[in-house]
């Protein structure tokens, strides 16, 4: 099976309090798309991994991979296609998606987690950005947790929804609120469990070639 469930250490009620009077983003009227620098840290699924929106590449700091679902701005708002390392384009249609634009946002959010494994173990400080840095780069960030950290799926998705809280605060917050995508994390985490299951079973019968 899967390692142990994560448990959060912080509680997304107590990680709001400090993070609205710091940035006050609802308050001034800033949305998802626009706060600056944009983005949050989520250390429990490595030190390295951040997750942000469309300005976070170029209002961050250092980031040596930057993962983009979108075209990335620069902070004057103009495109900066260079400031991305790995594009996977793909949309989100907020939970309305049909059975082929959910094969193709699998697909993407797969290959996103691979991306993000590649440039961690490279030892990159790494951002993975959409527009509003909430479903689309938080799947590839959870899916990363779920097939190559052993995240439970539920477990994965109320930390990067914890974790937005902490970090940022703006108009329309509702970090993984794509239910469909929120599915094929759980079928994410199934498949893998299931691979380990079968690899545990090949391990056990030495005698097979």
């Amino acid at each position: 099976g899967t390692a142990p469930l994560r448990r959060l250490s912080t509680s997304r009620g107590l990680a709001m309090g400090p993070s609205l009077s710091a940035s006050c983003g609802c308050r001034s009227g800033v949305r998802g798309c626009d706060d600056r620098p944009g983005f949050a840290h989520l250390s429990e699924f490595s030190p390295l991994l951040y997750v942000g929106n469309r300005y976070s590449a170029a209002a961050g700091d250092g980031f040596g991979a930057v993962i983009s679902t979108v075209t990335p701005l620069g902070l004057g708002g103009v495109p900066a296609p260079q400031l991305s390392t790995c594009a996977i384009h793909f949309e989100d249609g907020h939970g309305g998606e049909d059975d082929d634009e959910v094969a193709v946002a699998r697909a993407s959010i797969v290959r996103g987690s691979d991306a993000v494994a590649r440039a961690v173990a490279d030892g990159q400080r790494t951002l993975v950005h959409c527009e509003w840095g909430q479903n689309r780069s938080g799947s590839i960030c959870c899916a990363y947790a779920i097939l190559h950290k052993g995240w439970a799926a539920d477990d994965a998705i109320a930390y990067m929804q914890a974790r937005n809280f902490a970090d940022r605060q703006y108009v329309g917050q509702s970090p993984m609120s794509n239910k469909c995508f929120n599915e094929i994390m759980r079928h994410l985490e199934r498949e893998h469990e299931d691979q380990l299951e079968d690899a545990s079973v090949q391990k056990a019968r030495p005698g097979d070639s």
